[in-house]
């Protein structure tokens, strides 16, 4: 069932990004095609200028400029395209446009570059709480803290981290702000009790300091939900286009694959000439073909799934940077996890796993032969068939070929039919 045009908006300041990014997703490749026909602008280019637009619509519904939901969000954001791209063709200035009052919009910039450097976890408590709206409970399921009284924690701590810097930049209202920002943040979460509320109140209406420290908050939380949600749009289109861009790559090396097949055939069938290429293949080439041919072995590995992730948010983000290619922040982030957070044979496994991924093979080899060496773990076969080709690639071909028989030999390893077809293919001779 389709939402409401009227409802988008509110879904959009709310945390919903979908209808955003579904049209990117959706449009990216049409509108790059529509750019390059119009204006002659190169598919990079193009898919640049919508990112901007979406970002810049985005913008224009969290400041009140943009009132209700187009009901052809397509013509809408085509159009808006339409000026930047012409505007670039003519080498003209772009119409003004109404923004937000300079020192506003100097204002959530300052709050924007200012997230962007706390670190990470702090960026993600604010995240999840004022972009979110994770409550206290949500909030302790999603990142795994104890309980709900850790998450407050955590959250007031990362907020404090964000106050200071801002104070230490010279933002207005920021000093008083943090004299004030416990009964202030308490205050706002809804955590005082009652007695404590009225107290607060009738504070409120004596004390002008007070007062100035409890607009800066609101105005300063409801920056902080703009440029949370802003950065998350942002990262989701770049992520989209990555993952773009890994599967076209993808696509061409298999292209260039078949394409070397068929020119092997065609040589074969050559006769004098197949002969002379033979020999050279053989006794020239022949040891850098071997160093490449563990590639042709190489079966993807997709990785724990959303259910075995559930309720570990750095292990679920480990996964997505692994997945997305992404394979030294991947390495890192489960790094940070505890090896017992998440099974030791799981934890080993995967250091390998990204490690031969960014081609240290040598590096990975000790994670695999522990792993291989585990009783009773579901991945030591897999392990064991990794393990073999972190010595094919370092071309310690005797250990490739002992490893590889042993994951040929085990009826349960999922890789049995790769490692039998890799020993009867002669590349490790």
């Amino acid at each position: 069932m389709s939402t409401p045009l009227s409802a988008n908006l509110a879904r959009l300041r709310t945390g919903t990004l979908t209808p955003l990014t579904d049209f990117y997703g959706q449009q990216r490749d049409v509108f790059a095609r529509w750019a390059r026909r119009q204006f002659g602008t190169p598919a990079e280019q193009a898919h640049a200028v919508l990112r901007e637009r979406l970002l810049s619509f985005y913008d224009e519904v969290n400041d009140g400029r943009l009132t209700s939901w187009p009901a052809d969000l397509r013509g809408h954001l085509y159009g808006a395209a339409r000026q930047v791209l012409t505007a670039r063709a003519t080498n003209t200035a772009l119409p003004e446009e109404t923004p937000l009052p300079t020192a506003e919009a100097a204002r959530r910039q300052l709050v924007l570059r200012t997230l962007l450097q706390l670190p990470p976890d702090s960026q993600l408590v604010l995240h999840q709480f004022y972009f979110r709206g994770s409550n206290f409970e949500t909030l302790a399921g999603k990142l795994g803290y104890a309980n709900a009284g850790v998450a407050r924690r955590q959250k007031s701590e990362a907020l404090r981290k964000l106050f200071e810097a801002l104070n230490r930049a010279g933002a207005g209202g920021s000093a008083e702000l943090l004299a004030h920002l416990p009964a202030v943040e308490r205050s706002s979460d809804g955590v005082l009790d009652p007695a404590a509320q009225d107290d607060f109140d009738a504070q409120l209406l004596v004390d002008g300091e007070l007062r100035q420290a409890c607009l800066a908050y609101e105005q300063y939380t409801a920056d902080l939900r703009w440029a949370a949600g802003r950065e998350n749009l942002r990262l989701r289109l770049d992520s989209l286009d990555r993952r773009v861009a890994q599967r076209t790559a993808a696509q061409q090396r298999i292209r260039q694959r078949q394409q070397r097949q068929r020119l092997r055939l065609g040589l074969i069938g050559a006769g004098v000439l197949a002969l002379l290429i033979t020999a050279v293949v053989l006794f020239w080439p022949h040891r850098d073909n071997n160093a490449r041919a563990w590639q042709d072995y190489d079966t993807p590995d997709p990785g724990l799934t959303e259910a075995q992730t559930d309720g570990r948010p750095l292990l679920a983000q480990s996964m997505q940077l692994y997945r997305q290619g992404s394979y030294p922040a991947a390495l890192h982030m489960l790094r940070r996890l505890p090896a017992t957070a998440v099974g030791q044979d799981t934890f080993l496994y995967y250091n390998g796993l990204m490690l031969l991924r960014q081609e240290q093979p040598d590096q990975a080899e000790s994670y695999f032969q522990r792993v291989s060496r585990l009783p009773n773990s579901a991945l030591t076969g897999r392990a064991q068939y990794y393990l073999g080709l972190s010595y094919w690639q370092q071309q310690k071909l005797p250990q490739a070929r002992a490893a590889l028989a042993q994951a040929a030999q085990d009826p349960g390893n999922p890789h049995q039919g790769k490692a039998r077809e890799a020993l009867r293919s002669g590349a490790l001779r």
